[in-house]
């Protein structure tokens, strides 16, 4: 059982720097599909896309959407709206609620309760779109999202990990920088060794116990049952894992996450997301950068599944849009055509599309990426997700609860993990009976 109708938000950590047609396919290059010509004297019209949850710049949104979109359809002035701006329900009982979703697919929990992301199916048919030419992983892990084989969006470009490390501290401590292909328990280690040369720094930071969870593609609900997964063997490993890296000898009082790695440079190795580029391109832009690179995000060593998670940043028309033709043809030219795509690898998002083209041009058009190892994230290994459920959110929670006890010394990873699964499964039975209300 997948999304259903009340809200409950997926909570997650964080991610990218970094686009429809009546018309059949013009052999156009990678398949793009060419929009039906609008009549000379179209109305002009505003299309406003809510964005939440997919990262992107006030700078990208002009250069990879609104300005493209401007060019090939001068009748259309596209705007955006930020969840921070204005809140959804709001919107939807005011009647407002923008044409177009920009989001992730792994946080659409929310959109898809409310019933607010149309089915595309229908117009992807009549228009003949070439679904073959987009990254098949990015497909199908929209395809999940669904009960009865809907299509709710069609991917922009997608997100991508890897180990971020400061070559600085590594220099100080005088030991190698990470290779490529080290697993969780490889970078584990190599933490402990930074940690007793340079004890004054964080020597390895994550996204969080969840978030690492979603990378390993562990489920925190099983979506048949209903139930809440986690005293389980994979969640023991990954408990003990944060248990550890907890208990490593490295500076605690030092920033960690984000601003930590990025800001202040106190952390030597951060698994993180496609977001922390842009964020060092603007220290590089400002002459503040520091000695950085990159290798492959960590898998499991020998665990039966192996793979980090699939996630897309999407384009999706709402059911209450005014313009759903207009809206359909935006993405479906913002997704295919060559030009906007070319520019969406170039300044270092990973193009939906699965053209090996792209891949040379990944972030060519930053400074702070020349002489970088950006290859790495297309050795990461992908695969797809855990299935999401509308359950998830409370399971969190009753995760983070867990670690924290365990971190404090106030419950051992057996009890502590048996303990979150009692209090996730009661908050399953009261968002349960929230719903028959």
């Amino acid at each position: 059982m997948l999304m259903r109708r009340k809200a409950v938000l997926f909570s997650l950590g964080c991610l990218l720097i970094s686009g429809c047609s009546s018309g059949g396919n013009t052999g156009a290059p990678q398949g793009e599909q060419q929009p039906g010509k609008p009549a000379e004297n179209a109305k002009q019209i505003t299309l406003q896309v809510f964005q939440a949850g997919g990262s992107i710049s006030d700078t990208e949104f002009k250069e990879l959407i609104a300005d493209p979109v401007k060019k090939k359809f001068p009748h259309i002035t596209m705007e955006l709206i930020r969840e921070g701006q204005a809140k959804r329900d709001q919107l939807i009982t005011a009647g407002e609620f923008p044409d177009m979703i920009f989001t992730s697919s792994i946080t659409v929990g929310g959109f898809l309760e409310l019933n607010l992301m149309k089915d595309l199916q229908e117009m992807i048919n009549k228009s003949k779109l070439d679904m073959n030419q987009y990254e098949k992983r990015a497909i199908d892990q929209i395809k999940s999202l669904s009960d009865n084989g809907q299509m709710y969006a069609l991917p922009f470009s997608i997100n991508y990990g890897a180990l971020f490390y400061n070559k600085d501290i590594f220099d100080r401590a005088g030991i190698p920088y990470p290779a490529e292909g080290l697993a969780w328990e490889d970078i584990l280690e190599l933490a402990r060794k930074v940690a007793e040369k340079e004890p004054s720094v964080r020597a390895l930071g994550t996204s969080g116990i969840t978030r690492d969870a979603i990378s390993l593609r562990m489920p925190l609900v099983d979506p048949k049952t209903e139930k809440p997964v986690i005293a389980t063997d994979d969640w023991k490993w990954l408990m003990q894992y944060h248990q550890t890296l907890n208990k490593l000898p490295d500076n605690k009082q030092a920033k960690g996450g984000r601003d930590g790695f990025v800001k202040d440079r106190t952390m030597a190795m951060y698994t993180s997301y496609g977001a922390r580029i842009g964020e060092l391109e603007e220290l590089e832009l400002s002459g503040q950068s520091f000695k950085w690179d990159m290798a492959t995000f960590p898998v499991r060593k020998d665990a039966k599944v192996q793979g980090m998670e699939t996630e897309s940043h999407i384009l999706s028309i709402s059911s209450t849009a005014k313009h759903p033709e207009d809206a359909f043809n935006v993405i479906t030219f913002l997704t295919t055509n060559d030009e906007v795509q070319t520019q969406v690898a170039r300044k270092a998002r990973v193009s939906s599309l699965k053209a090996e083209k792209y891949k040379s041009l990944f972030g060519q058009d930053l400074k702070s990426l020349q002489g970088k190892n950006v290859q790495a994230i297309f050795k990461n290994k992908y695969a797809p997700n855990a299935q999401q459920t509308k359950y998830d959110a409370a399971a969190e929670k009753a995760v983070n609860n867990a670690l924290s006890k365990v971190n404090a010394g106030k419950a051992d990873v057996n009890t502590a993990l048996r303990e979150a699964e009692e209090e996730a499964s009661k908050g399953i039975a009261e968002l349960k009976l929230a719903d028959k209300k």
